[in-house]
């Protein structure tokens, strides 16, 4: 699977980094994109150097954009012209999307979360999402090709569900096992 994972400014980089590492060890082919050049600094203060920017991607050849949470790096995505778009061009082509935490706001930006199941940060749900639809309390949710999760503990369950789910329950087993996870 080709997976993009854009990074702005304020994403939670337990769930940037976790996904990458799990979907890593997956072999699937992982690229992070930054939204602005440079080293991008997460809510912590930790920056990670994205592979590439995201004006170079070549979106058509991906298979799944993967969007992290945290409060500032949900919103840049919320307000990011290309990233609303691929959004919207990877729901119309039934391309896989992932969201967790606060990032499931970005989904509803572009118009793709209403009449979808779906999960985030609690309080993501309670203040800040305009959907009438029940929040659901599974740690991750599917919808058909869109997965949403709760936040940063619950991004390892995110990462090896969405390996069970795009690519094999196999892999998925194996990668939990070596990651020694129950």
């Amino acid at each position: 699977m080709k997976t993009l994972i854009p990074l702005a400014a304020g994403f939670e980089e337990i769930e940037a980094v976790i996904l990458i590492d799990v979907l890593r060890r997956a072999e699937w082919d992982v690229v992070t994109a930054g939204l602005e050049s440079g080293a991008v600094k997460a809510s912590r203060g930790v920056q990670l150097l994205p592979d590439v920017l995201w004006d170079e991607v070549d979106l058509d050849a991906f298979d799944l954009i993967l969007l992290p949470g945290g409060w500032g790096g949900a919103m840049a995505l919320c307000e990011h012209a290309g990233v609303q778009q691929a959004l919207q061009d990877f729901c119309d082509q039934e391309k896989w999307i992932g969201a967790i935490c606060a990032a499931p706001l970005a989904l509803q930006k572009a118009g793709i979360l209403d009449g979808k199941r779906f999960t985030c940060y609690p309080s993501v749900a309670e203040h800040f999402l305009e959907t009438n639809q029940p929040l659901f309390e599974n740690e991750v949710e599917q919808d058909g090709q869109i997965l949403t999760s709760q936040g940063p503990g619950t991004a390892f369950e995110f990462a090896l569900q969405l390996i069970a789910i795009c690519d094999s329950s196999e892999k998925s087993a194996a990668v939990r096992s070596a990651l020694l996870l129950n």
